[in-house]
């Protein structure tokens, strides 16, 4: 009898696990999957959006400050130009004063009052010349050294319209007073140097003050150093004594290392970079 029960048990054990194992594979979907998805299925690409027709915006700034007509073979003088007329526009004289070094200090308050004026003649085109790049207008032209373009920072001559653009007196007994500043340890900025900001005439000017018709090299040019040693000057003592609208003569008092105190005869004339140094006794 045991063996019978046991047979039956056994029995229904083993149809319990036939149902289980049916139950576990009704649909495919669960348990052990009976089909494979197809390997020759393909699905849809993205869309893709069309090239846009649309240029770019211009990454290049504007120029920054009052309009300045361009040099097309000198953009460099309108940069510089524009560096100068910013500050004075936003704030006149005071503003481009202690910038303007090269230019007389009582000659600057004059020379840059006439804002509006500045700003009309400089946003003409302007003209490329032998010694300086020029913006006119009918009641004024500024003229721009070389020296001036080179630093950034064009500290213009502002001329009458029509002028011939002669220097001043004030400005040859300045250059003188920048050249003695030099090598007496006074220079009138520290950087003005020979070497960016021009005083003694070069090789290329024409050089005869006593008008023999034969031109010569500037003495000063081959020994531009020839007042090494010198220990001071006397700024009340600069004057210009002659000026003939070539050349022009200024005197100092000069004192050397030994403290000898002579007076210096400079003789100037109009080179690449206004008034240079062409001889000195």
């Amino acid at each position: 009898m045991s063996s019978r029960r046991g047979i039956v048990f056994a029995s229904v054990g083993l149809f319990g696990a036939v149902l289980t194992l049916t139950a576990c594979g009704g649909d495919g979907q669960q348990g052990i999957p009976t089909e494979t998805r197809s390997a020759t299925a393909t699905t849809t690409p993205p869309a893709t959006t069309p090239p846009s027709t649309t240029p770019p915006p211009s990454t290049t700034p504007s120029p920054v400050g009052p309009a300045v007509g361009e040099v097309p073979t000198n953009p460099e003088a309108t940069r510089a130009l524009r560096a100068f007329l910013t500050d004075l526009d936003a704030g006149g004289v005071p503003a481009v004063t202690a910038k303007c070094w090269t230019v007389p200090p009582s000659e600057v308050p004059a020379r840059y009052s006439d804002v509006a004026s500045i700003l009309d003649a400089a946003a003409v085109p302007g003209g490329d010349g032998q010694y300086a790049v020029t913006w006119s207008s009918p009641a004024i032209t500024l003229s721009v050294k070389r020296s001036e373009i080179a630093s950034g920072y064009a500290c213009p001559a502002v001329l009458p319209g029509g002028s011939s653009g002669a220097y001043t007196d004030t400005e040859a007994e300045y250059t003188v007073e920048r050249y003695l500043g030099r090598f007496t340890g006074t220079p009138v900025n520290p950087a003005d140097l020979e070497g960016d900001y021009p005083l003694v005439c070069d090789t290329r000017a024409i050089w005869d003050p006593q008008r023999t018709g034969a031109a010569t090299t500037a003495p000063l040019a081959n020994n531009p150093g020839r007042l090494t040693g010198s220990a001071s000057y006397k700024p009340d003592s600069v004057y210009v004594a002659a000026n003939d609208g070539e050349y022009t003569t200024v005197y100092a008092d000069v004192t050397d290392v030994s403290g000898v105190e002579q007076n210096r005869i400079f003789t100037l004339t109009i080179g690449s970079n206004g008034y240079c140094i062409g001889d000195v006794v």
